[in-house]
Parts: C-alpha cells; structure tokens; sequence
C-alpha cells in the first residue's frame, strides 16, 4: 500500500510538469516588427528648468499694539485761558508755553476728547493758534501771515458779445404823428425782436475782489490797507495773501473750489445735417417712429418759457457706445435722403466761449458812380467810378459756451448759423444802368438758431424743425430751336422740382475729467498715426 500511494504520487507529478512544458511549448511567439507598420512614437519630455526649491515664508510678526491718545474730560465755565492751558499741560504731562498776547476767558464741554481736539476747539475760540511737537506745545495769536497760492490759469480777460436781430420791416407803409397828448409818433409795419447776450470772463480780477470780501470780515483788515494784503502775479498763477490762519483755511477752501470748476472742460461734438424729406413726411420728421434702443424726450414748450424747444434722444444699447451721433443720423434715413453739412467738435472750458468757422469769404463789389455836370469848355461830363470790396461768410459759425455742473449736467448757450449762397441780383441803381456797369450783390440763405438748453453728460440733444421749401426750375429743348420766338417752346421743355427739407441739429456734450489717450479721449486715437519707435524709420537698404 505504500508503494502504491508512493507510485501514484510520483505519477500525479510527473503529469503536472509535463502539462505545463506542454503549454510553454505552445506559446504564441510576437509578431516581427515591420518597416511598413504603423507605430506610436515615444515623444520625450520637453527639457525644463529645474523649479526653484519651495522657501517656506516665514511667519509675520504679531502686529504691534496701538496706542490710543489719552483722551480728557474738561468741564469749565468763563475760566481764563492761561489757567486752562496750564491745567490740560500738567494733566497730559507736556511742557507747554503761552505767547502774553494769548488772553480771554473760556468756556467749555469737552467730553473724552484728545489733546488736539480740545485745543482745536479753544482756537475756535479765541484769536489762537497752537503747534503739538513731541512733548511740547506752542500757544501764539493769530496774527496774519503770507502764504502763497497756486492757480494755474491763462492770464487773460475776455469778452463776447452776441446779437440776434429779426425785423420784418421792408419800407415804412405810413405813419401817424400824434401831437396831442403824448407828442410822439407811430409807425406801421414794423417788428423786431433782438436777443443781446454778453459775458466777461476775467478770473483774476474775479479772484482779487473775492480774496478781499473774506480779508474785510477780520477787524483787522480794512478797506484803506485791503490792497497791501494781496499779491497777485498772474504771469506765474501764483496768488500771496496777508491773513490770519482762520481766513487762510476760508481762502484755501473757497479757491479749492474755485479752481475746480473753471478747469472743467467739456467735449462738444455738433451734427448738421439736412434731411430731404419724403412725400410721406412732407409734415416734417415723424419722432413717434423712434424706437428700439432710443429713447426720446420731446420739450415742446420749455419750462417757464426759458428754453427753446428740443429732443434729447439716448442711446441705451449697453453693447454699444453710448449716444452714438452717427446712428442718431442714419436713424434718419426713414424720412428722407439725409446731407450731413457738417460735424464740428469742440473742446471747451467752463464758462468759455468758443467759436467754430468754416466759411468761405464770398468777395462782391459795390460801385459808386459820381457824374459831374457837363464843362462849357469841353462840354463832355465827367464820371467818378468808386469800387468798395465786400466779403460774407458763407459756411458754418457755431458759437457755444457751456457751464459744466458738479453733477456733470451742461447747460449750453448755443448759436449755430448755416449760410449758402442763393443767386446774384444786380443792383438796380440807375446811374449804373446808364454808365453799362453790372454790380451783381448775393442773395445769401441764413438758418440760425439761438438757444439755452440742459443736457446731461453723453446724452444728445435735437433741436429740429427748420423746414423749408426749395423749387428748381430746369429748362431744355433742341439746341437753336428752343430760342425761336413765338414756337421755341415747342421744342424745350421744363422740369421743375419742388422739395422740401428740414435742418436737424444734433449735440452732444462729453464731459472731459482726464483730456489724454489713456483717458476719456482714447477713441481718438485710432485718428493718430502710430507713434513707432526712431529705429523703425531708419531706412532698410543702409543697415548693414
């Protein structure tokens, strides 16, 4: 038996090894690598630079404490100033001295307040001033001091004057003398309106009456000595005042202000354009049919009557720029063929006038002619021929002055005036006519508009409604055929065209905080060439 089991253990083995050779055997071997195959290259590791070892950041130290200023209590009532400035000293540990001309008695309720805060409230009191360094306070009178301010603006004084006259008188039609009572007269047919606007723009004589009015509110300073306490260099912009340190703080304050306001400027970007209108709209321009992204406001009568009428349309297309004149003129184009006449823009400072011209001076001449009576000599008459040279603007003038808000809403006076040139009449006088001399005078167009309005920054305003009839007579026909008498118009024919226009003005004031190409001027600068470095100017076939 345990041969057998030995037997059959060894054959058990025997099987089990030779399976396995058997299965080693019969292993598929891999496939040969071929050129022709398609194989998946192994791309290396691009070489980096080895990262710099991690450094670990040292921890901050604890902030320091800080050191809250004592704080007082002081309670007192007609107490003199000495004994109340000795008091506070020796409370708050500070040495401490007192100019003699510091005198008047105090009162006063102060409640946990610093140093310097109870001796800003004795100033306030008193004719003081004091100075805290280290552990020593200084007490003095206030007595006027030179200080010299800074106010950078053009030494220059302005003046401009407008006038805007309509009379709709051609010849006096009769008149009534009134002898009785009054003892004046009347005239017929006669009306004028006139508009007279005028400003003065003079900053530094402004600023020397004003500097005086706060110098006169101090006892001290009177009338008779008020001009030795002020220096004013405008070549420099540089002001020099004699005045105590209360007034020194209004001064600072009111030319703070002052000089805020006249440096602001405002960009003012104008559009005429004239709008042939349809036959649909021959009533004028239909603003109801404005929608979208605008939004209008329509003003016919101003309130209290102190404005013209306008629209101010805005553009509130976030994904756009905002108040975009040119989209504002293409909407146009639904009511007729639009000309633009013209697109002046304006750089302006507050409460500056600035004019605008692009004309063309059109030259006429007026001739007199003098005939003298005929000599008994000679018995011819003598003729004296006088030639005076006229120009008129033909073009655009644009007057505007705007005052700029703090809240950056402008308020414009303007004044645009559009001139074209109609035709030539010859004067009529007769002793030209006798001498064969022609004088031919324009007929001149003018469109104008003179108006105060308000409108808020990058909004547009519209002032329309200057509507107008045209006629163009044109006359052709068979050349020689056409001048016959009496059967040249069978052969010409007329063509006359009757249009209507209206004159649309639109404006657009951009108030300017930063005038630069970084700042709110930088969508002019794709009008610039580009600034390029002196090297790239150097020709190519020179370098080497």
């Amino acid at each position: 038996m345990i041969l057998l089991d030995r037997f059959s253990t060894r054959l058990r083995v025997s099987l089990l090894l030779g399976s396995v050779t058997f299965s080693f055997g019969c292993a598929p071997k891999p496939p040969l690598h071929s050129p022709g195959h398609l194989s998946q290259q192994e791309i290396p590791a691009p070489a980096t630079e080895i990262p710099p070892p991690v450094l670990h950041v040292p921890l901050l130290p604890p902030p320091e404490p800080v050191t809250v200023p004592e704080q007082y209590t002081i309670v007192v009532d007609n107490v003199p100033i000495e004994k109340l400035l000795f008091a506070l000293a020796r409370e708050a540990k500070y040495n401490i001295d007192i100019h003699p001309d510091v005198t008047g008695n105090i009162s006063l309720n102060a409640l946990n307040q610093t140093l310097v805060q109870i001796l800003e409230r004795l100033s306030q009191q008193l004719d003081m001033v004091y100075e805290v360094s280290d552990n020593y306070i200084k007490i003095f009178p206030d007595k006027p001091i030179f200080r010299v301010y800074s106010v950078g603006y053009v030494n220059m004084a302005r003046e401009s004057t407008s006038e805007v006259s309509v009379a709709t008188q051609v010849a006096k039609t009769g008149s009534v003398n009134v002898t009785e009572g009054s003892g004046g007269s009347l005239e017929g047919n006669n009306s004028t309106t006139t508009i007279k606007n005028q400003a003065t723009h003079d900053l530094w004589g402004r600023l020397t009456q004003n500097i005086k009015a706060i110098l006169l509110q101090n006892s001290v300073t009177t009338a008779a000595n008020v001009e030795n306490h002020i220096v004013i260099n405008p070549e420099s912009g540089t002001i020099s005042v004699l005045a105590t340190r209360k007034q020194h703080e209004d001064i600072s304050r009111f030319l703070d202000k002052v000089v805020d306001s006249v440096k602001r400027q405002v960009l003012i970007e104008a559009t005429v354009a004239e709008v042939r209108l349809n036959d649909q709209y021959q009533a004028g321009i239909d603003w109801q049919r404005i929608d979208g992204d605008f939004t209008y406001l329509q003003q016919n009568i101003a309130a209290a009557l102190s404005g013209a009428p306008f629209y101010a349309i805005q553009y509130q297309n976030k994904n756009s720029k905002i108040g975009d004149i040119s989209a504002s003129v293409k909407m146009l184009e639904q009511f007729g063929s639009v000309k633009v006449l013209s697109s002046p823009k304006l750089m302006v400072l507050n409460n500056q006038t600035a004019i605008l011209k692009v004309v063309d001076n059109l030259v006429y001449f007026t001739i007199k002619v003098e005939v003298a009576e005929a000599s008994l000599v000679s018995g011819a008459r003598r003729v004296t021929y006088e030639t005076q040279v006229n120009t008129v603007p033909v073009g655009l003038v644009m007057a505007v002055t705007p005052q700029i808000g703090g809240d950056d809403v402008v308020t414009l006076n303007i004044r645009p005036t559009i001139s074209r040139v109609l035709g030539f009449k010859k004067d009529p006088n007769p002793e030209l006519a006798e001498a064969n001399v022609i004088s031919e005078i324009p007929e001149i167009q003018v469109r104008e508009i003179e108006s105060i309005l308000k409108v808020n920054h990058q909004d547009i305003a519209v002032i329309g409604g200057l509507m107008q009839d045209n006629m163009e007579k044109q006359t052709a026909g068979v050349p020689v055929l056409s001048k016959l008498p009496w059967v040249g118009d069978l052969f010409s024919y007329r063509n006359d065209q009757y249009t209507k226009t209206e004159l649309v003005i639109f404006l657009r004031p951009v108030v300017v905080k930063t005038a630069s190409l970084n700042g709110d001027l930088q969508d002019f600068q794709r009008y610039l060439p580009n600034v390029q470095s002196p090297e790239s100017y150097a020709p190519t076939g020179l370098l080497p």
